[in-house]
């Protein structure tokens, strides 16, 4: 009898861990969301759908995308700052958050303090692009922009593509006009069309274009060349040491979150970093994955505010 119980007890408990297991996490039947506050279409988009496939069958629940642009990030972002902080609602956080405090842009949120960092995922080089092929080095670039009073783009004010292409326009005096685009796919339809000289984009969303040889390479950020267009010097090379910074994607959480929640995420975030599949994957498409290694984000995001403040005072502080 006492053998039967024991028995019993045993297959109740088993039953009872694979009904947890099955109702999914955080919260059973309820689907997680995928904050890109930018458009559709874009690098982001694409890494977080990524993400997206592989966290499903691991938390059991649906996990998907929502697009949600404007004002250079900040309308996503404040989706996700005011969202449930019950692990249901994910922010792909990217370099604007840090950026913004080298402008003393005034936010309705901190994000420092009203978001909490689970993973950096994925770095993104940045080049610097002209669709004028007869172009072959920046410095040519440069002497003919001396000559015309030329523009470039960038997919929103106070970014990354803006700070960098401001930042090689003060350097020489050029005086371009800045044209600042909804996004990026946007941007690269006019850089391709010649509507702008130039500007500065990520690899992954214009490996093709280069490789195809509409769009001319002319520098890239990094310590050292990038394989996958490995005759691009970086900036470092041509003199412009400042530039050398890529791109930053974080998956990022409400405040108030439970810390069991945020620890859950991020060992399933860190696991999908692990696949070599989707390493593959990323650095097909000219995006370097972060080690899947747990980090002190937070500091690391303290760090890049430190940085942008001194790229941002060497511009002269680019115009909002």
């Amino acid at each position: 009898m006492i053998h039967r119980r024991a028995c019993l007890a045993a297959l109740a408990l088993a039953a009872a861990c694979t009904a947890h297991a099955q109702r999914g996490f955080p919260i059973a039947g309820k689907p997680v969301t995928l904050i890109l506050p930018a458009v559709g279409g874009s690098t982001g988009d694409r890494v977080l759908r990524m993400f997206a496939e592989r966290l499903k069958d691991d938390w059991k629940v649906p996990v998907v995308v929502d697009a949600k642009p404007g004002a250079s990030g900040v309308v996503g972002t404040v989706h996700a700052v005011n969202a449930a902080p019950d692990g249901h609602t994910i922010l792909l956080g990217y370099s604007h958050l840090t950026q913004a405090y080298a402008f003393e842009q005034k936010r309705p949120y901190d994000a420092l303090t009203d978001l909490i960092p689970v993973a950096r995922i994925c770095d993104l080089p940045m080049l610097l692009l002209t669709a004028d092929t007869s172009v072959r080095t920046l410095d040519e670039q440069i002497a003919k922009l001396r000559t015309v009073k030329g523009s470039y783009g960038s997919y929103g004010n106070a970014t990354t593509s803006q700070i960098y292409s401001e930042l090689v326009d003060k350097r020489n005096g050029l005086g371009m006009v800045h044209a600042a685009y909804k996004g990026t796919p946007p941007l690269v339809t006019d850089l391709l069309g010649g509507q702008i000289d130039t500007a500065v984009i990520d690899l992954g969303n214009t490996m093709g274009h280069v490789k195809a040889g509409k769009l001319r390479a002319l520098a890239i950020t990094g310590e050292k060349r990038n394989k996958l267009v490995p005759d691009v010097p970086t900036f470092a090379e041509l003199g412009y040491d400042e530039v050398s910074q890529p791109g930053r994607y974080w998956l990022m959480l409400p405040k108030g979150t439970p810390p069991a929640t945020v620890e859950r995420i991020r060992a399933s975030v860190l696991d999908v970093l692990k696949s070599p599949e989707l390493q593959e994957q990323l650095y097909a498409m000219g995006i370097e994955p972060a080690p899947p290694v747990r980090e002190d984000v937070a500091a690391n995001m303290r760090a890049d505010v430190d940085y942008w403040k001194r790229v941002v005072e060497i511009t002269g502080r680019p115009v909002e």
